[in-house]
């Protein structure tokens, strides 16, 4: 049975579909470290969405809990799936509306069907913003001075995924540093509890 969100995406957004379809063909065509480390993309996926696996590129829960937590308690918490971070990246919309939010949801369910969705978790990794002249894997490796090898050690993984959440300004305040090194122990126990199987 043909699914009808990736359809309404393609019907709605052409221009925006063949954007993301190109890009994400052309980043895949790329090698990255990230390509060959599950260690990178399971931290990831313990981190910024644990149920990566088994929806279908949105979060209905994250999103139902989110509105909730606004409603009742006024607090703000994302509820966007690697999927849609991927879509708003390469389609560089950031917008705070609804419609957009709406966009990104819709495109993020196309992306499975353009490229293999253990891909996925790779292709975010290897353009995300993890700071100033951090803007993909390889620069924040660089500047880290992390070794760019296929065997990252589990700290070094949840020192770059980290800065996913909290991206490394040019000059850094104490309370970002405490934020960044809060992340990565809150990222290497998520990991080490509820380690993700491999793909």
């Amino acid at each position: 049975m043909l699914n009808p969100l990736p359809i309404s995406a393609k019907l709605f957004y052409p221009q925006e579909y063949c954007l993301l379809k190109n890009k994400l063909l052309e980043l895949i065509s790329t090698p990255s470290i990230s390509d060959k480390n599950d260690l990178l993309k399971n931290i990831l996926i313990s981190g910024e969405d644990h149920r990566f696996r088994y929806h279908m590129g949105f979060d209905i829960i994250a999103i139902i809990r989110a509105i909730k937590n606004r409603l009742l308690y006024k607090k703000k918490e994302g509820a966007s799936t690697i999927e849609q971070q991927l879509v708003r990246v390469l389609t560089n919309n950031f917008e705070r509306t609804f419609k957009r939010k709406i966009k990104e949801i819709l495109l993020a369910t196309t992306l499975r069907y353009i490229i293999p969705r253990k891909s996925i978790p790779s292709a975010y990794l290897q353009i995300a913003y993890y700071g100033t002249n951090m803007i993909g894997l390889k620069a924040a490796l660089k500047k880290l001075k992390i070794p760019a090898s296929e065997d990252l050690s589990v700290e070094n993984a949840a020192e770059i995924v980290a800065r996913i959440k909290y991206p490394e300004p040019r000059i850094i305040s104490p309370k970002r540093t405490e934020q960044i090194l809060v992340r990565k122990n809150h990222l290497l126990t998520l990991y080490k509890n509820i380690e993700p199987e491999k793909y």
